[in-house]
């Protein structure tokens, strides 16, 4: 560890467990499976529409970051990037709050269009930081301590997490006399200024400057690079095809909260108990996770992000069977802590495994690589909206099971390489 590393490891390691209680605190309180999807639906979009957002929210992140990364290779400081996009990721934020007072009540089709266009912005913008985040993580904490970090961002993000719920669930019950568009203003408020703080915190990161090594790539230099990586590399191979596979599991992720208000009988306001066991779940799950990530133990931790998977989907199934009451809405919270494991142990193992198994002077190619195949992937739930509006729930659970049955398999497979 060098000397710079070790001087600032302390303070670098709070930034980035604060950044990530905030971003915790962000997901849980406009998760596009959960708030943002009820926020869609009020305003009279599609199934579709509601499984694009999922696939925008999510890809966005993924996407762009191999198509930034031989560029990001040749910088020897990575946090300027971070900076410049984070202005644009709070002004979208900012603009969706304008819009949402602004249009909501008058005219809720122009404020659809206009959301969907600054989510976009939103999220691909966070793409483009995102590899420059992993980077600087990489680069700031030893790989030793990597698997606890990224743990207690877990931690520290599903705490806050449970305020996140509490306040959709205020928010959105009718016995507060919110109203629409309010009850969502009043969330994506909290939103804009949540975000606008773990960002400029995140910036405060004390990187290091690094030594650049050989002359800069082109991107067609930098795509057959990647090529060679997955032919030669077969951990890193079955790696890129488990995740895959496991996310293109993720049909049906966006449309249980709707299952539970259209089919089950569950008022809008129970999202908020969903997200509150979501992140209790995976508060309670994460300090087993990050000990064992630490201790040898990361395999584990990966097979249990895909054994978890395909449980969610025969859940539904069964509650399915038994029919719409009021008892069952409240029984269906069992599938959100199936995903709050799944999504902290994924949260955990797959970052963690990819940073371990990628060499520093090609790290940024793994990243870009990895993330923007995975973003391809997160576009899979347009299909599960598609499917949604014409064949209904039942068919969406059983494709998405057998798909993150699949997935699991695989994760045996790779659990054997770690």
């Amino acid at each position: 560890m060098s000397a710079f590393i070790e001087k600032n490891l302390r303070y670098n390691y709070t930034i980035g467990l604060f950044n990530g209680a905030i971003f915790g605190f962000v997901d849980a309180l406009i998760a596009p499976s959960l708030t943002l999807a009820l926020f869609v639906t009020a305003l009279g979009g599609s199934s579709f529409l509601v499984g694009l957002l999922s696939a925008i929210y999510n890809g966005g992140w993924f996407m762009p970051q191999f198509l930034v990364s031989h560029r990001l290779q040749q910088l020897p400081l990575k946090k300027p990037v971070y900076v410049g996009v984070a202005v644009v990721r709070i002004l979208c934020w900012f603009l969706i709050v304008v819009a949402t007072y602004w249009f909501g009540a008058q005219n809720p089709t122009l404020l659809l269009i206009v959301f969907f266009v600054l989510i976009t912005i939103y999220s691909f913008a966070a793409g483009f930081a995102g590899n420059a985040f992993m980077t600087i993580v990489a680069k700031v904490i030893p790989i030793q301590r990597r698997g606890s970090f990224f743990g207690w961002r877990e931690f520290s993000g599903t705490a806050t997490g449970l305020l996140a719920g509490y306040l959709v669930a205020i928010a959105l019950s009718p016995e507060r006399g919110f109203v629409f568009p309010e009850n969502f203003g009043i969330l994506f408020v909290v939103a804009f200024g949540a975000i606008g703080t773990g960002l400029l915190l995140f910036a405060q990161v004390r990187e290091p400057r690094e030594t650049i090594q050989g002359e800069a790539m082109t991107f067609s230099q930098q795509w057959r690079a990647a090529q060679n990586i997955v032919r030669e590399n077969h951990a890193y191979r079955r790696y890129l095809v488990t995740r895959f596979v496991l996310a293109a599991g993720d049909l049906a992720t966006p449309f249980y909260a709707i299952y539970a208000t259209r089919q089950l009988g569950a008022p809008d306001s129970i999202v908020g108990l969903y997200i509150g066991l979501t992140t209790f779940s995976a508060l309670l799950a994460t300090p087993v996770l990050s000990y064992l990530s630490d201790h040898h133990k990361l395999n584990w931790v990966l097979v249990l992000a895909a054994a978890a998977t395909p449980v969610m989907p025969l859940l539904a199934l069964g509650f399915g069977a038994v029919g719409a009451a009021s008892s069952v809405a409240f029984a269906f919270s069992i599938i959100f802590v199936a995903y709050g494991v799944a999504r902290t142990a994924a949260n955990i193992a797959f970052p963690t495994y990819l940073l371990n198994i990628a060499p520093p002077h090609e790290r940024t190619l793994y990243i870009g690589f990895t993330n923007t195949l995975l973003g391809i992937a997160t576009f899979i739930p347009i299909i599960g909206g598609t499917l949604l509006d014409l064949f209904g729930f039942q068919l969406l659970f059983v494709l998405t099971f057998v798909m993150s049955g699949i997935g699991f398999w695989l994760a045996l497979g790779l659990r054997k390489r770690e």
